[in-house]
């Protein structure tokens, strides 16, 4: 998983939650909390955006438009703002408010405004771009045309989910805040007043989903009260994630003595105590006066027949479960599936009908489950050690791993032209529980050699050799490979905005099947490489099939259960399954459609190349377009599309 801010789709955290294009609120007339000084600097980079006279004039001065959306997003993004003729600006947490959020949605005013900005791209359809503007051209032109058809549907995201909603996200995204200079500490500092405003936004935005009726269900916010309620109690500890992430970065901030960093350590934790603490807790109260006048349709179960986990030990006296005959999925809403489908081309970069997604899907199940049962019969030794072992490695470390890695790739894919820096850091235990088994960071444009990998310990640890796999993912030859490897490009500005989950994580689950082979076995190699790597396409292929069938065909978790059965496995975690894609709609799409669009298009530049293919020069150029559709990929990877 990489995460910027992320993640949902991971991309800009703050805004991406509301399934609007990064520049929804551009060309707007509402008024937001932004101070003068940036409406004054937008309304500039408005005028170069419309009367722009040339292609780059016109994608740079929409990068600086977008970047300069929050303060978050400017300071993630950039290192030295300056550098890119932005000024210094006012603090800002989130441009997005719910009250401008409403009358966009009453006046259905963003379609409009993809359509002003998809009439000014077309100015340079017919100007002599070059071979990279014309890849940016083609990304803008079917990124806005998608996003005018999101734009539609207001209020289909819940942004409170236990795992990728915001009061989830934020303490990662704040953690990593980068305190490079004093201003940047009082940036953030700053914005750490404006927490409890931001969350009354979410809360407005959320009970008015509930007036619509598109309600979240029980069981997802007994979840996210659960985790909450644990963040909170961690709150309240003097070596809380906000306090010790904070020491840990000033304490390198340049330009400061010994005296201002214990001032803003201790203002840090004043606010943290009368900001942070109390904007959590607010939106605790409100999840919970959620359930208590819930009728929704869950089910309850005493929590003494049910076996939990400690962060659940609330004053909740009971579990509430999915009602197994009740669909939940975004099916279950009004052109809830029409919304669905659309939200799978934004997230997987696939230009494939949802029809054939699925016969995709249930294909590599089926042919998977099919290598496996070849393997068991014809090197049983293999099947039986792949069942009572884990993966195996000498490598015991992170850094170990990654330095293994680093080497071990040279062979298949091009070398990176300087070796990047990198830090591992660990998920605080307080939010081990919402956070994902491992996730990379992703670097400023300007900074892009100074990278961090983030390990949850709950998942994962030294002597677990999937550990190896994961960082294949995370690091080399995945995340933090292909971001230093497609910066090393010099892209221009924009492409470092638009977001495609389904070419970045397919490029890193890609990888980490290919990861397999690295491993050391100690007999029957190739066996062993296949199983394993069976494994992961196989639960994903799962994970993935479900999704769809949860939230484009309306199954019911007894509908889930079923496919489970079905293909041979039992169904014990069906619920488990069923609940995160009722929550992360289309989230394992990105994953799994990206992984299998990116073999379909190696096998289609496999016959192009006939006798000349060579695997590393496929990664090379896959890399060198960088992060993009998956139809524009086709177009100028290959000859004859």
């Amino acid at each position: 998983m990489h995460i910027f801010m992320s993640h949902k789709k991971k991309v800009i955290f703050l805004l991406s939650l509301i399934t609007i294009l990064f520049c929804t609120f551009l060309l707007s007339n509402s008024k937001t909390d932004l101070s003068t000084d940036t409406e004054q600097f937008h309304a500039r980079l408005l005028e170069k955006i419309e009367q722009a006279d040339s292609f780059e004039d016109f994608t740079n001065a929409l990068f600086c438009y977008e970047v300069t959306a929050d303060s978050i997003t400017t300071a993630y993004k950039l290192k030295n703002p300056s550098s890119y003729d932005i000024p210094s600006l006012p603090a800002v947490l989130s441009s997005f408010s719910y009250k401008d959020y409403e009358k966009s949605s009453q006046k259905k005013s963003d379609g409009k405004i993809f359509s002003l900005l998809s009439s000014t791209l077309k100015r340079f359809q017919s100007a002599e771009l070059s071979s990279p503007e014309q890849l940016s051209f083609e990304l803008l032109q079917n990124h806005l045309a998608l996003n005018q058809k999101l734009s539609g549907y207001a209020y289909y995201e819940d942004l409170l989910g236990a795992s990728t909603g915001v009061q989830a996200n934020l303490p990662v995204t704040l953690g990593e805040y980068p305190l490079y200079t004093e201003d940047s500490v009082k940036t953030y500092l700053t914005l750490l007043k404006q927490i409890p405003n931001y969350f009354d936004n979410v809360i407005s935005y959320q009970k008015h989903r509930n007036k619509i009726g598109f309600t979240t269900p029980d069981f997802l916010m007994e979840d996210t009260k659960a985790k909450m309620y644990t963040l909170i109690e961690s709150l309240k500890e003097p070596d809380n994630c906000f306090a010790a992430t904070f020491e840990e970065r000033i304490a390198s901030t340049d330009g400061l003595s010994a005296k201002k960093k214990a001032h803003y350590t201790s203002q840090n934790r004043l606010y943290i105590e009368k900001y942070i603490l109390p904007a959590y807790e607010s939106l605790y109260s409100y999840v919970d006066s959620l359930l208590d006048t819930s009728e929704n349709g869950s089910q309850k179960k005493s929590a003494k027949t049910e076996q939990t986990d400690t962060s659940q030990n609330t004053d909740s006296s009971a579990i509430c479960r999915p009602d197994q005959q009740t669909a939940y999925g975004l099916a279950s809403l009004p052109d809830g599936a029409a919304y669905y489908s659309l939200l799978v081309k934004d997230s997987t970069g696939s230009d494939r009908s949802m029809e054939e997604l699925i016969s995709m899907v249930d294909s590599s199940l089926k042919q998977t489950l099919g290598n496996v049962l070849n393997i068991a019969l014809t090197d049983p030794n293999a099947y039986y050690y792949y069942c009572e072992h884990p993966i195996e490695t000498y490598y015991q470390t992170p850094e170990s791993i990654l330095e293994a890695l680093s080497l071990m790739i040279r062979e298949d894919y091009p070398v990176l032209s300087t070796p990047p820096s990198y830090k591992i850091k660990t998920v605080p235990d307080s939010l081990a529980a919402s956070l994902s088994p491992a996730f990379y960071m992703i670097p400023a444009i300007d900074d892009y050699q100074n990278n961090t990998i983030y390990i949850n310990p709950l998942y994962t640890n030294e002597e677990n050799g999937n550990l190896f796999t994961t960082l294949a993912h995370e690091g080399f030859p995945g995340h933090l490979y292909q971001t230093v490897y497609f910066n090393d490009t010099n892209p221009s500005p924009i492409r470092n905005i638009l977001d495609y989950p389904g070419y970045v994580e397919g490029w890193a689950t890609y990888v980490e099947m290919h990861s397999f082979s690295y491993l050391d076995y100690p007999l029957e190699g190739d066996s062993l490489c296949r199983l394993y790597q069976a494994d992961t396409i196989i639960n994903l292929a799962l994970c993935s099939r479900i999704d769809m069938g949860v939230n484009y065909e309306g199954w019911t978790l007894a509908d889930t259960r079923k496919f489970f059965e079905d293909n041979g496995f039992n169904s014990y975690y069906a619920e488990d399954v069923y609940s995160y894609v009722v929550e992360a709609p289309a989230n394992y799409l990105s994953y799994f459609i990206g992984y299998l669009e990116i073999e379909d298009l190696k096998q289609c530049y496999k016959q192009q190349e006939m006798e000349n293919y060579s695997e590393k020069e496929f990664h090379k150029k896959l890399l060198d377009i960088g992060p993009s559709d998956f139809t524009t990929l086709r177009k100028f990877l290959l000859v004859n599309p």
